[in-house]
């Protein structure tokens, strides 16, 4: 009875052991962390993480060196989710205002950590536009695609000038920004596009280039930009999950206190000239911080235009809430 007794503990241990494993790796040896951002300088962590090996340092501190990664870069949130629910993705970083459509649409992702505020414009060559209020039903404004944070910036925006936000979203053309710049330097006075760096210091090298409006303005203060998002299952994952917040902190950390290696990386990532790109990271509204702003402020103005219906608040859409 005891040599019984003895044998069904052992068996519970071993049971526990393994289900405790489980639960903490949900990813199996072989298994990829496949991870995308998009096109600009707002993404510059994500490049320092690769260069550094940040990441895969840090997953072969908590044991899980079999765990290839895939980097990979994407034109829009659309397409970032249909990877997620494809199994095809695992961590993403976008503007907020898509993110919260997909969640509000059902995917079960969550913000991880910002990484970055960045300048963002609205740029025309048209010599008759001097503000929003003179774009014509003949202009067509070039972004990542509808519900993008450059739309959303410039429904905002609509809102407070000409009291309709919706009133440009038959005017939209969706293009990614390399491609954008593209279409800009055709020199079609009736396309307008709103971007960022460094596609948009290059945009303002063009003829007759201007700003109509920046993205501070449209939002009223200082936001973030680009934050990073997984869906629960990466979540659950906590192993792989904080194994990726702590190279995402030093990829940021990195970035402030090493400027010239920083740079160097960047440089070569971009391939942009070091003097162009050390002016674009030195402007006053490119910020590389974990820190997430302007959450409550989209919601609030996309559940009133009917982008979201409002089912949410700031604390639910964080992995870690004020900080936990």
């Amino acid at each position: 009875m005891k040599l019984i007794k003895h044998n069904l503990a052992l068996t519970v241990l071993l049971l526990t052991v393994i289900t405790i494993t489980t639960s903490c790796t949900v990813k199996s040896k072989n298994d990829t962390l496949i991870i995308a951002d998009q096109f600009g300088l707002a993404y510059a962590p994500i490049e320092i993480m690769k260069s550094k090996e940040f990441l895969r340092r840090e997953l072969d501190k908590v044991g899980a060196p079999e765990i290839e990664i895939e980097w990979k870069r994407m034109g829009n949130t659309t397409s970032m989710r249909e990877a997620m629910v494809s199994g095809d993705l695992d961590i993403g970083f976008v503007g907020i205002p898509p993110f919260l459509i997909g969640r509000d649409n059902g995917m079960d992702w969550k913000i991880i950590s910002g990484i970055s505020e960045s300048p963002s414009a609205l740029i025309t060559t048209d010599n008759s536009l001097n503000g929003i209020e003179d774009i014509t039903e003949n202009h067509r404004i070039i972004l990542p695609q509808p519900g993008s944070i450059q739309h959303i910036l410039l429904a905002m925006y609509a809102e407070k000038k000409l009291g309709d936000a919706k009133i440009f979203d038959q005017q939209l053309l969706t293009l990614a920004h390399p491609d954008g710049l593209v279409a800009m330097s055709t020199g079609d006075p009736n396309q307008l596009h709103f971007t960022t760096p460094p596609f948009l210091q290059k945009e303002m090298e063009l003829e007759n280039s201007k700003v109509l409006v920046d993205g501070e303005t449209c939002f009223g203060e200082s936001f973030t930009f680009i934050v990073g998002i997984c869906p629960q299952r990466v979540f659950d994952d906590q192993v792989v999950f904080e194994a990726f917040e702590r190279a995402l902190e030093e990829s940021v950390l990195f970035m402030a206190t090493n400027p010239e290696e920083t740079l160097t990386i960047l440089t070569e990532a971009y391939e942009y000239p070091e003097v162009e790109l050390k002016k674009y990271l030195l402007h006053e509204q490119m910020k590389f911080t974990a820190e997430v702003k302007g959450v409550a402020t989209f919601i609030d103005f996309m559940t009133r235009n009917g982008w979201i219906d409002g089912a949410m608040d700031e604390a639910e859409v964080l992995w870690r809430p004020n900080g936990q």
